[in-house]
């Protein structure tokens, strides 16, 4: 009975040390492929089935889209802590109805109604060089509205006519240096291709009790 465990044991001691050596005779000019071709021999190849080919209809073509950028859409969030703009623009395919001819009529609706946006800009105060508890003053958020402007214009996004829709979140210290920055000399060349100001500030209707107001 003992005899017959250890001899269990050695033979699976043995067989396990081999492992090593069947490594060694795999590494060089054998690969996995051609271990396999041996194995099932030269007359036992494989052909491909024609249900698997490729034909010319399930090859996919790229659509041809022609994207024309209808407006800009400048985002700003006043934080109590910092202020963040990023302006977007939105983009409409002018061939989507022939690129897209089995929708419906109402989801070519939703999309002209939904039209989506790309992001070209997106800073904060910390990219004009404030750190800490000056991100949050007047002067972050007027420095960094110059800097946005200078952008556009320099970059000549608003040429052409092209429209720019103002959206303001939140009551931070910065929504008031946005607007006088709008107004004033560095607005140049912006104030006059705004078609619409929007208040997107989101309005508490009940809810959790809010957090008590800090004491000083």
């Amino acid at each position: 009975m003992l005899k017959n465990i250890s001899r269990v044991r050695f033979n699976g001691l043995r067989a396990f040390s081999t492992f090593r050596s069947l490594l060694n005779e795999l590494t060089g000019n054998n690969t996995f492929g051609s271990i396999l071709g041996q194995e099932s021999g030269a007359g036992n190849s494989r052909t491909i089935p024609q249900s698997s080919t490729i034909t010319a209809n399930t090859i996919k073509t790229k659509k041809n889209t022609n994207m024309k950028t209808l407006k800009h859409i400048l985002h700003c969030k006043f934080r109590k802590n910092n202020t963040f703009l990023t302006l977007t623009k939105v983009e409409v395919d002018m061939n989507y109805e022939h690129n897209n001819p089995n929708e419906s009529f109402n989801e070519k609706v939703l999309y002209y109604l939904t039209l989506p946006q790309k992001v070209i800009l997106s800073q904060s105060t910390g990219y004009v060089g404030f750190r800490k508890a000056q991100r949050g003053e007047y002067e972050a958020s007027f420095q960094l509205t110059s800097h946005i402007f200078k952008l556009i214009r320099e970059r000549h996004m608003l040429e052409d006519g092209q429209s720019l829709e103002i959206v303001v979140r939140e009551f931070g210290k910065g929504r008031k240096a946005f607007f006088d920055a709008l107004k004033g000399k560095e607005g140049m060349g912006i104030r006059d291709n705004v078609t619409k100001l929007s208040d997107l500030t989101a309005i508490k209707f009940g809810g959790v009790r809010s957090p008590s107001r800090r004491r000083i």
